[in-house]
Formats: C-alpha cells, structure tokens, sequence
C-alpha cells in the first residue's frame, strides 16, 4: 500500500503542476490576443475557458485514478 500511495500523490502532484502551467500559459496568450485584438475578446475568451474547463477535468480524472490506485474505491 506505501509505494502505491507515494504513486497516487506523485500522479496528483504531476498533474497539478502540469494544468498550472497549462492554465498560466493559456491565459496569458489569451490576455496578450485580447489586448492586441479587442474585438475578438469574446471568441478569444470562449476557446480559452473551454479549453481550461479540458484542463480541468484532465484534473479530476488523475484524482479519480489516484483514489482508484489506493484501494479506496473498486
């Protein structure tokens, strides 16, 4: 149960950090569109929430495996 359970918060770590930095650089390029083009700020805001809301469920699926992992659940 120990190496697993290193494994599952390693595998939450490591996404965590991957969908920060993720984010960090799709709102950044979105803000730097928006600024140079404001009148594409509605369909450049619309493409960068959807693809943060991928982000996110990338998120809660490495969670849903790391509770798999540690026996909790199945």
């Amino acid at each position: 149960m120990g190496t697993l359970a290193i494994g599952a918060g390693l595998a939450m770590a490591g996404a965590a950090l991957g969908i920060g930095i993720g984010q960090g650089f799709a709102v950044g390029k979105g803000l730097e569109g928006m600024s140079r083009q404001p009148e594409l700020s509605g369909k450049i805001q619309t493409s960068m929430i959807v693809g943060m809301a991928i982000m996110e469920t990338i998120g809660v699926l490495a969670f849903v495996i790391s509770i798999m992992l540690t026996g909790k659940i199945g």
